[in-house]
């Protein structure tokens, strides 16, 4: 088992460095011209293939990490030190989203500020690779150290780092020393990238001429609710991160605060989900008025009131507890915060907030998705273009992730205003089991609008990724769909069980249950990761004649015949 560990390590190397030949590639200016190949007109952007390399370390972990469960589902043994260890590779994969949308943010602003002319800053896109492959030694780090000293760490189930806490392997504190200096480093890599490209996005200025008077349009509302949510994001992993070096160093048990900041970062798993759903927003305003303000008003007003409903949510979460003085009872699934408050009146107020903020998320997601389909062109309905596949399986996945928070939210609200024990019910545990499915959609969504903005990028915004690409991004969403009314379907029927990672654990009696269930499950599995590999693929063989998919206005225009 420890060779099979050791060959996946091998795979990350080898998929990593092969991006990273093609990712030079993109960087470098070329003196003079190789080949007429259309392809090196529209090098793949640096923001994508970032993208790209992170979608690649979640697939391999997670297909490796399934098929490791399945195996010890099947034979009924315990876990081993190669699932312990793809587990907490996969833990170190939660900051891979937020860092993804960040960079495409930074790429859509700076192709509407140049009018698609030109690239983010070289120093910011040198800083994109630095946060990828930051999260990939991350990643690998993560994987090794059960390898290395065959016995499983105590890792942050929230963040996958080492706890300070690490007397049952005193024989191995040199090895951890190295690991811990080893995670600074990535750190320091990760966090200087973050600000490199964050500098980028409010740094960047156009060639001159692109605007009347050479007046720069400030950041639009998507990429900035994108900032506030990663400065938020982020800014708690680097919180606790400190936290738990200052009791390394000290001594000094800081065990509550790191609590406080663990349960906060609970608060932010909508985060990467929405903003997603604000860049196809705009991604779909630009496409029919590339130089216009883009979304509706309204729905730009939604992208506030969404993102400042999380950023409060997740204040109260540290405020609550270490100013106020009350205690944090429990940070549900759900992504919101139970409080418990000496004060009544405050804890009438506190609760009251926890609906607020929950009307602005869910409500505020759901105009901007419907703003997404009333946009209408600048000269008219007739010149409106329908919604491209990808928006259109970026809101599939969006309403599969908020669908499922949603009833989460509903189960524990109900338990708490009527006392009656609905975590107890078979359906609440299938509800869990579907938080786990729907834990990629982020990710789907994200990969799918780079796709299309690359489509875009070579068709002056009118042409779509080629049709066998869309049929891709079909096939990886309803494969999540699949997955997530089986595990809405077998909690209706079946006692679901998850362990002490909140991972769902399936018990057989006998094979005639396994043999479907199994089936089923792998069966979504491959047509979700084969519709990635399909998107990705396109990625790198999509020209400007093939960038004519299905719901695509963009037609090339035909040969002139010559005699």
């Amino acid at each position: 088992m420890k060779f099979q560990a050791i060959a996946i390590a091998a795979i990350f190397v080898c998929a990593t460095a092969i991006l990273h030949d093609g990712g030079q590639k993109s960087l470098r200016v070329a003196e003079e011209p190789i080949n007429p190949n259309p392809l090196d007109k529209y090098p793949v952007p640096t923001a994508i293939r970032c993208i790209i390399n992170v979608c690649i370390q979640y697939m391999i972990i997670m297909v490796a990490l399934a098929i490791c469960r399945s195996y010890h589902e099947l034979r009924g043994s315990p876990k081993g030190i190669v699932e312990a260890a793809l587990t907490a590779a996969a833990q170190t994969l939660a900051l891979g989203p937020m860092l993804c949308v960040l960079c495409l943010a930074c790429r859509m602003h700076v192709v509407y500020t140049s009018k698609g002319t030109d690239d983010p800053q070289m120093w910011a896109q040198y800083c994109m690779y630095g946060c990828a492959y930051a999260l990939l030694l991350s990643t690998l780090v993560a994987l090794s150290i059960p390898l290395i000293i065959g016995k499983v760490p105590k890792l942050n189930k929230d963040t996958g780092d080492l706890e300070s806490d690490q007397s049952d392997l005193e024989e191995y504190k040199y090895t951890l020393y190295c690991v811990i200096g080893l995670r600074y480093l990535i750190l320091a890599m990760m966090y200087g990238g973050l600000c490199g490209v964050i500098a980028g996005i409010f740094l960047y200025t156009p060639p001159k001429g692109t605007w009347a008077d050479d007046k720069v349009p400030l950041p639009a509302p998507a990429p900035m609710c994108t900032v506030c949510m990663s400065v938020g994001f982020f800014t708690l992993f680097l919180v606790v991160f400190v936290l738990q070096t200052m009791s390394r160093v000290t001594g000094y048990s800081t065990a509550k605060t790191e609590a406080v900041m663990l349960g906060a970062t609970r608060t932010m798993e909508l985060g990467p989900m929405l903003c997603i759903l604000f860049l196809a927003a705009r991604m779909r305003a630009l496409q029919m008025d590339p130089t216009g303000p883009g979304p509706q008003r309204w729905a730009q007003a939604c992208f506030y009131a969404c993102t400042f409903a999380l950023l409060t949510n997740t204040l109260l979460a540290i405020i609550v507890p270490l100013v106020v003085g009350g205690e944090i009872e429990e940070t549900d699934t759900s992504g919101q915060t139970k409080y418990k408050v000496d004060n009544q009146i405050l804890g009438y107020v506190l609760v009251g907030l926890r609906f607020l903020i929950m009307f602005c998320i869910y409500g505020g997601a759901t105009a901007v998705i419907v703003s997404i389909f009333v946009i209408q062109h600048p000269d008219g309905p007739e010149h409106t273009v329908p919604v491209s596949p990808a928006v259109q399986c970026v809101i599939n996945l969006t309403v599969q992730f908020f669908f499922v928070y949603l009833l989460l939210w509903i189960c524990i609200a109900m338990q708490e205003l009527t006392g009656y024990a609905f975590k107890e019910m078979r359906f609440y545990a299938g509800l869990e089991a579907a938080r786990a499915t729907v834990a990629f959609c982020p990710m789907l969504a994200i990969l799918f609008v780079a796709t299309r903005m690359r489509a875009l990028q070579m068709t002056d915004n009118k042409g779509a990724p080629q049709s066998w690409s869309q049929d891709g991004m079909y096939m990886a969403t309803w494969a999540t769909l699949i997955s997530l009314s089986m595990c809405l379907i077998m909690g209706l029927f079946i006692k679901v069980e998850t362990d002490e990672d909140g991972n769902v654990v399936n018990k057989f009696e006998s094979w005639a249950v396994a043999i479907p269930v199994i089936s089923v499950r792998y069966l979504s599995m491959l047509l979700m990761y084969g519709g990635i590999v399909i998107v990705v693929v396109s990625i790198f063989m999509i020209t400007p004649e093939t960038a004519n998919g299905r719901g695509s206005s963009y037609v090339p225009a035909p040969a002139v015949p010559t005699y």
